[in-house]
């Protein structure tokens, strides 16, 4: 079963623009073998120059995105950190037990984190002063933000599930 079995493709466009709207997530939505459904959403320059710099997607987003995929196909919700100090939030798409898919994003800081410009500097080939000036733009969100950005997703799965 696929996502676009219970919903069609315009119903998890609009949700990951909702949730990029919302909380300011770099939102997607992801098949059970963690590809995109979609293109990106960025909630954040910092995230998208990492992403668009070949040493810093290779040191960074790759293997987060690897990380984050296997913890996806455990089936249960999670926030975790790439390298960069940045937060990814999931959520699961379960069907009858079955894992087809998860909702979230990232690009999010916790609130009692910071972004590691140190290394970012040091995985990536962008300049530091760059860096330094991107870094505020990073939405911070603290226990209760994650929660209630988890909680929104999980409402979101049920509407299309029911």
């Amino acid at each position: 079963m696929k996502l676009t079995d219970i919903k069609p493709l315009e119903y998890w466009v609009a949700l990951q623009e909702d949730l990029h709207t919302r909380f300011g997530l770099n939102a997607d939505v992801m098949d059970h073998e963690g590809k995109r459904l979609s293109g990106n959403t960025w909630g954040n320059d910092l995230c998208r120059a990492i992403r668009e710099d070949a040493k810093g997607f290779g040191a960074i987003c790759a293997p987060a995105g690897q990380a984050f995929t296997q913890m996806m196909q455990q089936g249960k919700p999670f926030a975790e950190e790439c390298d960069g100090g940045m937060m990814r939030i999931s959520v699961p798409v379960l069907k009858d037990g079955e894992l087809i898919g998860a909702v979230g994003g990232c690009g999010l800081v916790a609130e009692d984190g910071e972004v590691d410009e140190f290394s970012i500097d040091m995985m990536s080939d962008l300049d530091a002063e760059r860096i330094t000036k991107m870094a505020p733009g990073v939405h911070v969100a603290s226990e209760e933000k994650v929660q209630e950005i988890m909680a929104f997703i999980q409402r979101k799965i049920d509407e299309a599930l029911a």
